[in-house]
Protein backbone atom coordinates (compact mmCIF):
# COMPACT_ATOMS: atom_id res chain seq x y z
CA UNK A 1 0.00 0.00 0.00
CA UNK A 2 1.47 3.44 -0.91
CA UNK A 3 2.84 5.51 1.96
CA UNK A 4 1.78 9.15 2.22
CA UNK A 5 4.24 11.93 2.82
CA UNK A 6 3.58 14.81 5.15
CA UNK A 7 3.41 17.14 2.17
CA UNK A 8 0.55 15.13 0.63
CA UNK A 9 -1.35 15.14 3.90
CA UNK A 10 -0.82 18.88 4.38
CA UNK A 11 -2.01 19.60 0.84
CA UNK A 12 -5.07 17.38 1.25
CA UNK A 13 -5.99 19.12 4.50
CA UNK A 14 -5.47 22.53 2.91
CA UNK A 15 -7.74 21.61 0.01
CA UNK A 16 -10.33 20.12 2.34
CA UNK A 17 -10.51 23.04 4.71
CA UNK A 18 -9.38 26.21 2.96
CA UNK A 19 -10.12 26.11 -0.75
CA UNK A 20 -13.68 24.78 -0.84
CA UNK A 21 -14.87 26.77 2.17
CA UNK A 22 -13.19 30.01 1.13
CA UNK A 23 -14.17 29.82 -2.52
CA UNK A 24 -17.64 28.32 -2.37
CA UNK A 25 -19.18 29.61 0.85
CA UNK A 26 -19.68 33.28 -0.06
CA UNK A 27 -21.70 32.66 -3.23
CA UNK A 28 -23.73 29.53 -2.47
CA UNK A 29 -26.47 28.70 -0.01
CA UNK A 30 -25.30 26.50 2.87
CA UNK A 31 -26.44 22.92 3.15
CA UNK A 32 -28.93 22.21 5.95
CA UNK A 33 -26.84 19.29 7.23
CA UNK A 34 -23.15 20.07 7.78
CA UNK A 35 -20.66 17.33 7.02
CA UNK A 36 -17.01 16.76 7.72
CA UNK A 37 -14.34 16.54 5.03
CA UNK A 38 -12.41 14.29 7.40
CA UNK A 39 -15.31 11.81 7.54
CA UNK A 40 -15.65 11.81 3.75
CA UNK A 41 -11.91 11.34 3.26
CA UNK A 42 -11.84 8.61 5.88
CA UNK A 43 -14.70 6.74 4.15
CA UNK A 44 -12.91 6.92 0.77
CA UNK A 45 -9.56 5.84 2.22
CA UNK A 46 -11.13 2.91 4.07
CA UNK A 47 -12.87 1.79 0.86
CA UNK A 48 -9.52 1.97 -0.97
CA UNK A 49 -7.69 0.02 1.74
CA UNK A 50 -10.36 -2.69 1.97
CA UNK A 51 -10.49 -3.22 -1.79
CA UNK A 52 -6.70 -3.30 -2.07
CA UNK A 53 -6.38 -5.79 0.79
CA UNK A 54 -9.23 -7.96 -0.53
CA UNK A 55 -7.57 -8.19 -3.95
CA UNK A 56 -4.17 -8.95 -2.48
CA UNK A 57 -5.62 -11.60 -0.15
CA UNK A 58 -7.07 -13.54 -3.07
CA UNK A 59 -4.02 -13.11 -5.35
CA UNK A 60 -0.46 -14.42 -5.32
CA UNK A 61 0.95 -11.09 -4.15
CA UNK A 62 3.18 -10.30 -7.12
CA UNK A 63 4.01 -6.81 -8.41
CA UNK A 64 1.41 -7.09 -11.16
CA UNK A 65 -1.15 -8.02 -8.55
CA UNK A 66 -0.43 -4.76 -6.75
CA UNK A 67 -1.16 -2.83 -9.96
CA UNK A 68 -4.50 -4.58 -10.43
CA UNK A 69 -5.30 -4.25 -6.73
CA UNK A 70 -4.63 -0.49 -6.90
CA UNK A 71 -6.93 -0.17 -9.93
CA UNK A 72 -9.72 -2.04 -8.17
CA UNK A 73 -9.11 -0.01 -5.01
CA UNK A 74 -9.33 3.21 -7.04
CA UNK A 75 -12.78 2.20 -8.24
CA UNK A 76 -13.83 1.50 -4.66
CA UNK A 77 -12.46 4.90 -3.61
CA UNK A 78 -14.58 6.65 -6.26
CA UNK A 79 -17.71 4.70 -5.32
CA UNK A 80 -17.28 5.82 -1.69
CA UNK A 81 -17.08 9.51 -2.61
CA UNK A 82 -19.89 11.77 -1.35
CA UNK A 83 -22.86 12.58 -3.54
CA UNK A 84 -22.85 15.88 -5.38
CA UNK A 85 -25.77 17.31 -3.43
CA UNK A 86 -25.63 20.59 -1.54
CA UNK A 87 -22.63 22.77 -0.95
CA UNK A 88 -21.26 20.52 1.81
CA UNK A 89 -21.51 17.40 -0.35
CA UNK A 90 -19.80 19.15 -3.24
CA UNK A 91 -17.07 20.46 -0.92
CA UNK A 92 -16.49 16.96 0.46
CA UNK A 93 -16.52 15.50 -3.07
CA UNK A 94 -13.83 17.99 -4.17
CA UNK A 95 -11.74 17.20 -1.09
CA UNK A 96 -11.98 13.46 -1.79
CA UNK A 97 -11.19 13.96 -5.47
CA UNK A 98 -8.15 16.11 -4.69
CA UNK A 99 -6.89 13.63 -2.11
CA UNK A 100 -7.53 10.70 -4.45
CA UNK A 101 -5.50 12.42 -7.16
CA UNK A 102 -2.64 13.05 -4.71
CA UNK A 103 -2.43 9.44 -3.53
CA UNK A 104 -2.89 7.97 -7.01
CA UNK A 105 -6.29 6.41 -6.34
CA UNK A 106 -7.83 8.50 -9.14
CA UNK A 107 -6.32 8.51 -12.61
CA UNK A 108 -5.62 11.69 -14.55
CA UNK A 109 -8.46 10.98 -17.02
CA UNK A 110 -10.98 10.27 -14.30
CA UNK A 111 -9.84 13.28 -12.24
CA UNK A 112 -10.81 15.70 -14.99
CA UNK A 113 -14.26 14.10 -15.25
CA UNK A 114 -14.84 14.17 -11.49
CA UNK A 115 -13.77 17.79 -11.07
CA UNK A 116 -15.91 18.81 -14.04
CA UNK A 117 -18.89 17.03 -12.48
CA UNK A 118 -18.28 18.98 -9.25
CA UNK A 119 -18.09 22.23 -11.24
CA UNK A 120 -21.41 21.48 -12.97
CA UNK A 121 -23.05 20.53 -9.66
CA UNK A 122 -21.79 23.75 -8.11
CA UNK A 123 -23.14 25.82 -10.98
CA UNK A 124 -26.52 24.12 -10.62
CA UNK A 125 -26.91 25.19 -6.99
CA UNK A 126 -29.30 28.06 -6.35
CA UNK A 127 -27.45 31.31 -5.66
CA UNK A 128 -28.15 33.55 -2.72
CA UNK A 129 -30.14 36.57 -3.74
CA UNK A 130 -28.79 39.98 -2.93
CA UNK A 131 -31.25 42.17 -1.05
CA UNK A 132 -32.92 44.58 -3.44
CA UNK A 133 -32.44 48.28 -2.80
CA UNK A 134 -35.68 50.05 -2.01
CA UNK A 135 -36.58 53.10 -4.05
CA UNK A 136 -36.92 55.31 -0.96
Amino acid sequence: MPQESTVELALAHALAYVAPAAILAPTCAPSPTPSSPNAALRRCRIAWQRAFKAYMDRSKGGSFDEIFAAREAGDAYCKAMPMLTGIEGIRDFIACAAHGILIGAITRDKSAQLLYAAQVALAALPRERKPSKSAA
